[in-house]
């Protein structure tokens, strides 16, 4: 198994300390609170799910960006470097772990857009005359 190298690690931790410090001296009050409404917690509990579930998708695979058959043997791949054999369990598992891993991230994330979400004021109008009328039908 192999560490992930310092430079993926070092310069987004810089990168994102200097943000943090540009947005302190330009607003130093938080702009966004932090809401503990149902749709946040779900939000936030996919988050954690999402987080949780690429660690055990990078320990499951053994940190392999795709899996291939060379030479009538599964292999995990990372890059063109194939680190380990498999067995064809493994192999047709990968695939479905990558999309549970990306279908929570994009849950996650369209969760937190519907809540910053609103209605023009127009469109709200619509849709508010349309829910009465199917109520009262």
């Amino acid at each position: 198994m192999g560490i992930v190298s310092l430079m993926w690690l070092i310069p987004p931790f810089f990168i994102l300390a200097g943000a943090i410090l540009c947005a302190r001296a330009v607003e130093p009050r938080l702009r966004l609170p932090v809401r503990l409404d149902k749709v946040s917690v779900v939000g936030f509990g996919l988050l954690i799910y999402a987080i949780l579930l690429f660690i055990y998708f990078y320990k499951t695979t053994g940190g392999a960006s795709s899996v291939a058959v060379v030479d009538g043997q599964y292999v995990s791949k990372y890059k063109d470097h194939v680190i380990r054999t498999i067995s064809e369990q493994e192999y047709r598992m990968f695939p479905n772990l990558w999309t549970r891993a990306m279908s929570v991230w994009m849950a996650m994330m369209a969760v937190f857009c519907s809540k910053s979400f609103t209605f023009p004021r127009w469109l709200k109008g619509m849709v508010t005359t349309d829910e009465l009328r199917e109520n009262e039908g």
